[in-house]
């Protein structure tokens, strides 16, 4: 199956949500979330769809939920578990479920009905909201999970939805009769009851959070921008939330859509880490405890994420593609808060060269694109290679296009072209964008991205992020976890490869060890003194084990300042 990110299949939904209108009266599509309480704390929701007249047949589409996504066990429903029943009464379902995805990225459980529908049809089913949902490798938190009194998780992971693409009436509704008194419901869409026209991915590519919720700004049903959390984070919100606010402002005006419906959920995760991920005009920015994320240490993802609403992804398979919205994503978060002075020139430098570290430093650097999706979710050393590599070749075409203008164009007009093209019913893959850079650079371009695809090293010029910095050479010693790394994401986490002679043999890792602490790696390449610390389980003794994760020196580059004022440097 041809899988693409999830904000591409957010922005498809969009897409065909924004053109929806002008067709004849789609029919009625009514989705009610009802959470439940045991003990103070949510343990299920029940979910309800009513949906009119679908006239489903035996042998064709009814309903689907993946199996996985993006590395993340779903509710997996039987079709017992799930009650149909339209003006006949009870529908039986027959079950079947796709090929598994190799990759984890993504694959269905579907359902057909056994006899046909007559009239409207009612869906209900029951999504359990469990503390921690084991994950298949390292992927978003997306699973459904209570805290504080509330609940949150994205759709994609337990809303059994039709399965097609065709544009519904879309009716939203929370129904918190058994929440705390005070709860309100929001999602990425808007706040409390919703209703708009479009497909079902609208509402399986959405983050869900109800409960005792609290809210930036206050009053925040109705304004084009929130943030909402349950509990108490353990940083400065408010601080954190006022420079999101100003940060999406300037990437939303950038790309020409400054009053830009934007939500972010905070989340607690039960492991130590940062991280999320984006959904549709959304992005679930989670964090943990130990340590606490600091205000400036957050700012660099939620950028991340904002920017990805606009460029989104090529259309093609996961991985070979990603270099195009992670760097896109990864050049912009940087750039344009630079740009607006919401970062400082020494923010942004620092930022270049933690890229850096993690590009020269990662000992898979020169795997080629096509290596990517197999160990994508497995292995930070590959996951990070798109996000690294993608922003240094958008640096080096940012450059040359400067160059041969004479200052007069950026990369931003090509992106802002690639933009217009999706918009406009053309193709957005990479043939698309190898035919604009050619158009704009000359023949080489479709060399330099067949070079890069292949996993040849990058190396941006020297003033390729303006003149008030330059390139030097450097020496970064390679991210090296000594293990290897699926340990950390098979069930249970066993040690094993156990590299000799490495960091983590010298401080006490041992094959059979089982890690009983998930580990968030991705940040750590990036940081080269950066530690880890793993929870260890072994012959019934539990011990805490933490090292260094480096190994041998490679070759590289860094870049200094120079004496150009702080006036004459953004690009």
């Amino acid at each position: 199956m041809k899988t693409k990110t999830l904000l591409a299949a957010a922005a498809a939904a969009l897409a065909l949500a924004s053109s929806a209108g002008a067709q004849n009266a789609p029919p009625a599509l009514n989705l009610t979330l009802a959470p439940h309480q045991s003990s103070g704390a949510v343990d299920k929701v029940a979910v309800t769809l009513k949906l009119q007249a679908p006239d489903a047949k035996p042998g064709e589409p009814f309903l689907r939920l993946p199996m996985v996504f993006a590395s993340v066990e779903t509710q997996r429903y039987e079709a017992a578990q799930i009650q149909v029943t339209d003006a006949k009464g009870a529908v039986p379902l027959v079950q079947k479920d796709d090929p598994a995805d190799q990759s984890n990225f993504m694959y269905f459980r579907r359902w057909q009905v056994a006899r046909p529908t007559q009239g409207d049809v009612t869906v209900r089913y029951t999504a359990n909201a469990a503390a921690f949902r084991p994950k298949l490798g390292s992927g978003p938190p997306f699973d459904l999970r209570p805290e504080a009194g509330g609940l949150n998780g994205a759709g994609v992971t337990f809303l059994a939805l039709p399965d097609n693409s065709r544009p519904y009436n879309l009716g939203l509704d929370w129904d918190l009769a058994a929440m705390p008194a005070g709860s309100r419901g929001a999602q990425s869409l808007g706040e409390g009851q919703l209703k708009l026209v479009g497909p079902v991915d609208l509402l399986a590519h959405t983050f869900y959070m109800a409960g005792p919720m609290k809210s930036y700004p206050e009053a925040s049903s109705g304004q084009p921008f929130a943030i909402y959390w349950l509990g108490t984070p353990p940083f400065d919100v408010p601080a954190v939330a006022s420079w999101t606010e100003k940060a999406r402002t300037a990437i939303a005006t950038f790309f020409g859509e400054p009053g830009k419906s934007y939500r972010v959920f905070f989340r607690h995760n039960p492991y130590p880490g940062t991280g999320g991920a984006g959904l549709i005009n959304s992005f679930m920015s989670g964090f943990g405890d130990d340590p606490p994320p600091t205000v400036d240490g957050m700012r660099h993802h939620l950028a991340h994420e904002i920017v990805h609403n606009w460029p989104g992804s090529l259309d093609g398979p996961n991985g070979v593609v990603s270099w195009y919205g992670e760097g896109l994503a990864e050049f912009y978060s940087a750039t344009i808060p630079w740009r607006a002075g919401l970062i400082s020139t020494d923010d942004f430098l620092a930022q270049i060269n933690e890229r850096a570290q993690s590009y020269y430093g990662n000992p898979v650097r020169t795997a080629p694109a096509s290596e990517i999706a197999a160990k994508f979710w497995s292995d930070t050393r590959v996951r990070k290679l798109p996000y690294d590599r993608g922003a240094f070749y958008m640096a080096m075409v940012d450059a040359q296009v400067r160059d041969k203008s004479g200052g007069k164009r950026r990369l931003d007009d090509l992106v802002k072209a690639m933009i217009a093209r999706r918009e406009a019913g053309q193709s957005h893959d990479t043939d698309a964008w190898l035919e604009m850079v050619t158009a704009e650079l000359g023949p080489q371009a479709r060399d330099e991205h067949a070079a890069m695809m292949a996993g040849a090293l990058l190396v941006p010029p020297s003033d390729a992020y303006g003149p008030c910095f330059k390139r030097e050479a450097a020496s970064f010693r390679a991210f090296e976890l000594g293990f290897d790394s699926a340990s950390l994401t098979s069930s249970p986490r066993i040690v094993k490869g156990l590299v000799a002679g490495s960091q983590a043999a010298i401080a006490g890792v041992r094959d059979g060890d089982e890690v009983t602490e998930a580990v968030v790696l991705d940040a750590v390449q990036a940081k080269a003194d950066q530690t880890i610390t793993l929870k260890i389980r072994r012959g019934g003794m539990d011990l805490t084990i933490t090292y260094l994760p480096r190994g041998q020196a490679q070759d590289g580059y860094r870049w200094t300042r120079t004496q150009v004022p702080d006036s004459q440097c953004a690009i």
